[in-house]
């Protein structure tokens, strides 16, 4: 099943990148989802981590507006499933996604088809 895993060398896990790509990049809102994204550059991979200048970098956040503890949760493994099942879609990018609390009704099929959506608006946005 190879491909389809989500290593953590492909998700953004300390605040400063979180920070640098909310405030560098570029954002939308739409839907269940809120992005902030920003293209990778072939500098940033570390050659240690074992990921090509082409993976793209995930992040997640779903803060209390979404819900409890137990929603929050389910909308993080949901979200999660998703990103990786469409990880090898995504464009370059470090991607911040942002659960809105409309989040909280979403499954699986629903993230994932708003992740497509998301890496065309990407593509034609790199593309500028």
């Amino acid at each position: 099943m190879g491909g389809l895993g989500f290593p953590k060398s492909a998700r953004l896990l300390e605040r400063a990148e979180f920070l640098a790509t909310r405030e560098g990049g570029q954002a939308f809102a739409e839907g269940p989802l809120a992005a902030s994204w920003r293209p990778r550059e072939p500098s940033a991979t570390r050659p240690d981590a074992g990921m090509g200048p082409a993976v793209a970098r995930v992040g997640l956040t779903v803060s209390s507006r979404v819900g409890g503890s137990v929603v929050r949760n389910r909308v993080k493994r949901r979200l999660r499933e998703a990103v990786r099942l469409e990880l090898a879609a995504l464009p370059a990018v470090d991607l911040v996604l942002v659960a809105r609390a409309s989040a909280a009704e979403c499954g699986v099929v629903e993230f994932r088809s708003w992740l497509r959506r998301a890496a065309v608006r990407m593509h034609q946005g790199a593309g500028r």
